[in-house]
């Protein structure tokens, strides 16, 4: 009964990963009628919108059709995200919202069951996904972590209503999450990993939720939202801004840092080089660096226990579960290393 409720309070939240029901043609007819876009086109990966790459000509867009239950706000609030990292100069590459022939950023078209979903197009930023390097090395990390420091100096003092919406991707409501969904892992080895985790947030992490620094942040920096250059030493852009959040700084370094540990031999070298480049950008306090290891650890519990709450409402959507097994594998590095250990290394990397 305590799963019930916890569950029930958290499905209000504009999150489900069910995706809009257009078919290829529909989609097709939608990027001619809305944008003039006609070409050859190619389904790509998404966990909330549908994402569809047409190419016309040299040049190549992403028609992205929302998930229903998608707050145009949120969606406004990227565009204007994209403009103001434009003006900074954040990333070689950005994406920046098409017009319509309408003269709209977001149009509004209707599935066959008369559901209503907003609809944009964006470039595609053409470079690898960090997500195909066999390795990463400490030298794109370091650069990583500095451009997520520029990236989160630009969004200083930005604010947007969009911002102001529930989101289970939210380490300030991980607690809750987890409660709800802990009872979905399959066996008790995996429950008592994410509980091993979820008593140094508790522990270490709560205590100083009120006097963390706050910020918006793109809260996503996973091997699937970055772009690198051909040599695999550089960040290019970063794409899917659809987790933003005004949150604790602190878990930009950490989310990134999460995602640059999996399939690395020795996983703490790995967060300290995003750690050392995060915070040759934007300083982290001393107290941030004291719990980027707990939040570390967090992270990976929501993984696996939210990608276990996707797959039982869409099993056959082989996306959710991308790096499942990798966030399995690395709780388990992680487990037998102490959070003053990790403290020590982690300081000892942003001294």
């Amino acid at each position: 009964m305590a799963y019930n409720a916890a569950f029930a309070s958290l499905t209000t939240m504009s999150d489900s990963c069910l995706l809009p029901e257009f078919d290829a043609q529909q989609v097709a007819a939608l990027a001619r009628q809305l944008y003039a876009l006609d070409g050859p086109m190619k389904l790509l990966h998404g966990e909330r919108d549908l994402n569809y790459l047409i190419s016309t000509g040299e040049s190549r867009f992403v028609f992205k059709i929302a998930n229903a239950e998608e707050a145009r706000d949120m969606l406004d609030c990227q565009h204007r995200v994209f403009e103001r990292l434009a003006r900074a100069q954040v990333f070689p590459l950005i994406a920046r919202a098409r017009k319509s022939l309408n003269g709209n950023e977001i149009e509004t078209v209707t599935d066959a069951r008369g559901r209503q979903h907003y609809c944009r197009v964006l470039p595609f930023l053409e470079g690898r996904m960090w997500s195909d390097l066999d390795t990463s090395g400490a030298e794109l990390l370091h650069d990583l972590g500095a451009n997520l420091a520029a990236l989160d100096r630009a969004l200083t003092g930005f604010s947007h209503p969009g911002l102001k919406r529930p989101l289970l991707w939210n380490m300030e409501i991980t607690a809750t999450a987890l409660d709800a969904y802990k009872p979905l892992l399959a066996n008790d080895e995996q429950r008592d990993l994410v509980e091993h985790f979820e008593k140094g947030y508790v522990k270490r992490v709560l205590p100083l939720q009120d006097s963390l620094r706050r910020g918006v942040i793109h809260n996503d920096a996973n091997r699937e939202n970055v772009i690198v250059d051909a040599s695999g030493t550089r960040t290019l852009g970063i794409i899917d801004f659809g987790d933003m959040l005004d949150t604790w700084l602190v878990l930009e370094a950490a989310i990134a840092a999460t995602y640059s540990m999996l399939q690395q031999a020795d996983p703490l070298d790995a967060a300290a080089a995003l750690a050392r480049g995060y915070h040759q950008g934007l300083a982290l306090e001393p107290r941030e660096i004291g719990i980027l290891f707990d939040l570390i650890g967090m992270r990976l519990c929501m993984s696996v226990c939210l990608c276990a709450h996707q797959q039982r409402l869409e099993p056959d959507n082989a996306y959710l579960s991308i790096d499942v097994e990798d966030s399995w594998t690395l709780m388990r590095q992680l487990q037998p290393i102490s959070a003053d250990q990790a403290r020590e290394m982690l300081m000892a990397a942003c001294a």
